[in-house]
């Protein structure tokens, strides 16, 4: 079953990780995983 996460959870979760000591653009890059399940790799950072 697939779901789906809302803009809020989204938004949610952006806060969590930046509250947790994550930068913005790990945040992006966790949606982004999630999104697609394409996961960054060391060589394209």
């Amino acid at each position: 079953m697939e779901q789906s996460m809302t803009a809020v959870e989204a938004a949610r979760l952006i806060d969590w990780l930046k509250a947790n000591g994550h930068s913005a653009e790990d945040a992006a890059d966790c949606i982004k995983y999630i999104a697609t399940g394409t996961r960054q790799t060391q060589q394209n950072q």
